[in-house]
């Protein structure tokens, strides 16, 4: 396609595997701060007052992704706009976005303010904690508009396939937050203090990652998006924030109804248990990224037919190598909670595994999906996928609760991922012929013997008797080695594509 610069389609593989590895720094920097951090807090804090806290930041993942899909599209524009060298394009999808972020935080506080009392008195949160969880409401908005604001920044950093300083700048922004809640908070009433160290942190990456993403903006008149560049955004953002609700269906809402319908104190057990299957379900979800960015150039170069091919290169790695990876992590994870939490959050436990089954057949089967169909511009298929998800898993939370309990809302919500992914393929195959090749020949004895081994493994260090963060370390031991013994089996299939090339015929359909 003429006038298109040198893009990532042209970048040798290395310059792709570099990629994922500096985007999984970025993502696990996060994700291994809060799981060093939560037997601290659970410790200095208390189940209760930890309980208030996670229950707030259930407040705040939901309404950064009731933001109107704008943060879920940055990406995919900011991509688009890079492919072809137009940073005034993207200057304006900055300063857009800011402005747009800045306001709804300003909504957000508006509305605690009026509502707050009213809906701490809703929860079931103890008495003595009221004060300290309304101040946390007044915060809500402050940290929405920051949190939205970092997502920018890092989406800009992605598109641009800046996976470096994005890692710089996501690290330092964790490591500076992790020390500072080790040094400042103690036992007794640290909930704000702990809402303005995470301000700081949010503050710390939107300032370094549009630092080091400048290269890539030049700010000018007109300062907004131009009408029509609003128009194909928010078409876009429109059938994103469609399925980003159902995100917050499939998830968030778990942590919602069990805090109308048992003590604050279960919020956190849930919360422990989503924390490990979320962070468990986000290391295959590093490699998104970088292939996200390559795929919309690849598309924006080549055209639907070359997005296809690229899918099918990608996909025949990708699918045995996630499936054998989540037997694997689901068979441990139930045991490595305890040992991360102790004996006595046994339940936290059981929540990370259903949870994890259900992420990962999603992850398998919908993961190079996702960045195809964002690539090529149709996220109306994703959001008719993730609303299949979300009404299977409405239809099966109160009957599934009712006869297992707070286990069986982690239930009902696996088996509507489980599902609405299985239509996700069908509705791919419909639109471009993406289809799945048979999973090699060795796939299953590999994933039989790494199973075999985490299980044991696990069951080995929990008999130590150790707990906490560092003893987390130790438990992923087990499912390194069971890893580590199934990619000699599979490596050979993994690492030589596609068996055979697709030759079926690219029709785009309407949705």
């Amino acid at each position: 396609m003429a006038g298109i610069r040198g893009t990532a389609a042209d970048t040798p593989a290395r310059s792709l595997f570099s990629g994922m590895g500096f985007s999984a720094l970025a993502q696990m920097a996060p994700l291994l701060t809060n799981l060093a951090l939560t037997p601290y807090l659970i410790h200095q804090l208390g189940l209760d007052r930890f309980g208030v806290w996670a229950l707030i930041l259930v407040f705040l993942t939901t309404l950064t992704v009731l933001d109107g899909g704008v943060g879920a599209s940055l990406a995919r524009f900011y991509a688009y706009h890079g492919a072809r060298g137009d940073r005034e394009g993207t200057g304006r999808l900055v300063v857009g976005s800011l402005v747009l972020f800045l306001g709804l935080g300003a909504l957000v506080t508006g509305l605690t303010v009026l509502t707050g009392p009213a809906l701490v008195s809703a929860l079931d949160v103890p008495p003595r904690l009221a004060r300290e969880a309304q101040q946390l409401l007044l915060a809500l908005g402050p940290l929405l508009a920051l949190a939205l604001a970092s997502n920018s920044a890092i989406a800009l950093l992605q598109a641009n396939a800046r996976f470096r300083s994005l890692a710089a700048v996501s690290g330092g922004s964790c490591l500076t937050y992790a020390v500072a809640v080790v040094i400042v908070v103690d036992r007794g009433q640290d909930l704000p203090l702990l809402a303005v160290l995470t301000t700081i942190r949010y503050l710390l990456v939107v300032v370094g990652g549009f630092w080091a993403g400048a290269r890539h903006i030049r700010i000018g008149r007109p300062l907004l998006p131009r009408p029509t560049e609003r128009r194909d955004f928010a078409g876009y953002a429109s059938r994103m924030q469609l399925s980003g609700f159902t995100v917050f269906l499939n998830g968030e809402i778990d942590a919602l109804v069990i805090a109308a319908l048992l003590p604050v104190r279960y919020v956190g057990v849930y919360a422990a248990g989503y924390q490990a299957a979320t962070a468990l379900r986000s290391l295959p979800l590093y490699a998104f990224p970088p292939i996200l960015t390559r795929m919309t150039h690849v598309y924006a170069a080549r055209g639907l037919a070359g997005a296809v091919r690229e899918f099918h290169v990608l996909q025949s790695r990708w699918l045995p190598a996630v499936l054998t990876y989540g037997a694997v992590t689901t068979t441990a994870v139930g045991l490595a909670v305890q040992v991360w939490l102790g004996t006595e959050l046994a339940l936290s436990g059981a929540v990370a595994a259903v949870l994890l089954a259900g992420y990962a057949v999603q992850v398998a089967f919908t993961g190079m999906r996702t960045c195809f169909v964002r690539a090529v511009g149709r996220p109306g298929l994703e959001t008719r996928y993730s609303w299949c998800s979300t009404a299977v898993n409405l239809a099966l939370t109160v009957p599934l609760t009712l006869l297992f309990g707070v286990v069986g809302v982690v239930l009902a919500t696996s088996i509507g991922i489980m599902t609405g992914s299985l239509y996700f393929v069908v509705l791919c195959r419909r639109l471009a012929h993406l289809r799945e090749q048979r999973l090699p020949k060795r796939w299953l004895p590999a994933t039989g013997l790494a199973v075999i081994t985490a299980g044991l493994g696990e069951l080995l260090v929990l008999r130590l008797g150790w707990h906490g963060a560092l003893p987390l370390l130790l438990a992923g031991l087990p499912v390194l080695v069971g890893l580590g013994a199934a990619w000699p089996l599979l490596a050979r299939e993994l690492t030589r594509g596609p068996r055979t090339a697709p030759h079926m015929p690219v029709k785009e359909k309407t949705s």
